[in-house]
């Protein structure tokens, strides 16, 4: 019996050993698993924070980036504005040139002045007008003035006035040209100097310079303004 009984206590033993194994194989099993599962998410938080600081670091490299190209499109862009207007301007500057060409040119002179005596007389209302021109015009066009009158706005009284008209150069070398058409009460004026008519279409004839001298650029401001 003795035997016997050691026999199962043995089996016993074994079985709980065999038990006890078990369980800490499957202890061991869940802690690795579970170890596992620790260090993968601390990777995968590591990683995701530092693809956060990749971004993050992206974005202000971007945003700098972003704000060198336009700092430097606006330098760009001053640098353009500024040689467009110096361009119209040296183009414009060309128009007191061609004007003293005109000048010099008698006769088409006397038919542009013409002009602008039948456009004032189309404008102004009916009755008498006073017409001023600068002291060079006034050394010629007194002579010839009926036969302008005739021509340009017959039955109309329209008179010469031997005064030139004032403001007439800012410098000696500063050309000017036209007609100041008025009323007798100076109620009414008609501008059509070379200056007065010019500054008229100031904002005209500086889109047209601009568009010729730019003409693929969809954005044209005169003057920067």
């Amino acid at each position: 019996m003795i035997r016997g009984d050691e026999e199962q206590v043995a089996a016993l033993e074994r079985a709980i050993l065999d038990r006890a194994r078990g369980l800490a194989e499957e202890y061991l099993g869940k802690a690795t698993q579970q170890r596992d599962n620790i260090l993968q998410d601390a990777t995968e938080r590591q990683r995701l924070a530092e693809e956060r600081e990749v971004l993050a670091a992206k974005a202000a490299a971007d945003r700098l980036q972003r704000r060198k190209v336009q700092a430097g499109e606006l330098k760009i862009q001053a640098q353009l504005d500024q040689l467009r207007w110096g361009l119209a301007l040296a183009v414009q500057s060309r128009l007191a040139e061609r004007l003293a060409e005109l000048r010099a040119d008698r006769p088409a002179y006397r038919d542009w002045l013409a002009e602008l005596l039948a456009e004032g007389a189309r404008l102004i209302p009916e009755g008498d007008l006073i017409a001023e021109v600068d002291v060079d015009d006034l050394e010629w066009l007194p002579a010839a003035w009926p036969g302008l009158i005739a021509k340009a706005a017959p039955g109309r009284v329209i008179e010469l006035s031997q005064r030139p008209f004032d403001g007439l150069r800012a410098s000696p070398s500063a050309c000017s040209g036209g007609i100041l058409l008025r009323t007798a009460d100076n109620r009414v004026r008609l501008d059509n100097r070379f200056e007065g008519r010019l500054k008229r279409l100031e904002r005209g004839v500086q889109r047209v310079l601009m568009q010729h001298l730019f003409p693929h650029d969809t954005a044209i401001h005169p003057g920067g303004s």
